[in-house]
């Protein structure tokens, strides 16, 4: 299962899950926008914080709480049947039913992705909406069964240490930028199977912005002559893409 199409174009195959980690301003919301903005189909995202978009022209906002959210996917908000449709829940952090309603419009995008039209899901702060051992069932769900429903989930994160394993255990993509916490890089490097010391030698050595990508589905070398592609260091993202996905992310184009 090949992840990438022969152009480098993301292979979407049965649907992926996506780490993008590190902490604050390293660069891993940006890549998380600049993947979801180059799904062709439907698109959810899971703003936590309210700000990191995307918004504006062409994004429908979700509101309320779980007994309020829609149960089907909102199709009267699409205004060409043959377009995406791109929907955005910005949760209230404070209400006592935090975890359902979040719960609730993973459930919304999970029902409705299929082989025809399948749902990319962008979380941002994905260690508040699935901690380890209180995740919810229907992110629980897709998780596990992404590919069944042929659904995307982008999980961006600070920290690895406190999230459902599951998150990274299940990636198709790791990408990892400045990860300061030890705990963080053993974490990552345990569940996808990497060498500690390759791993904290590889992230000590980033440059600012720049990053790893951890390839699961690329074939492990059969001899230690051969050269490991799995992990590759790749330099910080042109600062024209970056320029470009924030304005679209908060509207500004």
């Amino acid at each position: 299962m090949s992840t990438f199409n022969s152009d480098g174009t993301l292979d979407l195959g049965d649907g992926r899950i996506i780490v993008c980690q590190g902490k604050k301003r390293s660069g891993k919301s940006i890549m998380g926008l600049m993947i979801f903005q180059s799904f062709p189909y439907d698109r959810l995202v899971v703003d936590v914080a309210g700000d990191d978009g995307p918004m504006g022209d062409g994004v429908h906002t979700l509101t309320g709480h779980v007994g309020e959210l829609p149960d089907r996917w909102p199709e009267h908000l699409r205004d060409d049947p043959k377009k995406m449709l791109t929907l955005r829940y910005a949760p209230d952090a404070g209400s006592s039913t935090f975890a359902e309603d979040v719960d609730a419009v993973i459930g919304l995008a999970f029902r409705h992705s299929s082989k025809e039209r399948p749902v990319c899901v962008l979380v941002h702060e994905m260690g508040v909406v699935a901690k380890a051992n209180q995740t919810q069932p229907h992110m629980r769900r897709l998780l596990m069964h992404n590919r069944h429903q042929h659904a995307t989930l982008i999980a961006c994160m600070p920290r690895s240490v406190n999230v459902e394993p599951l998150v990274l255990a299940q990636a198709d993509l790791v990408y990892s930028f400045e990860l300061p916490s030890k705990s963080d890089r053993e974490r990552t490097a345990d569940t996808i199977g990497w060498d500690m010391l390759d791993s904290t030698a590889a992230v000590r050595d980033l440059r600012p912005h720049g990053y790893l990508r951890f390839d699961a589905n690329q074939a492990k070398p059969e001899s230690d002559d051969q050269p490991d592609h799995r992990l590759v260091d790749f330099p910080p993202l042109p600062p024209e893409v970056v320029r470009d996905v924030k304005a679209w992310a908060h509207g500004r184009r």
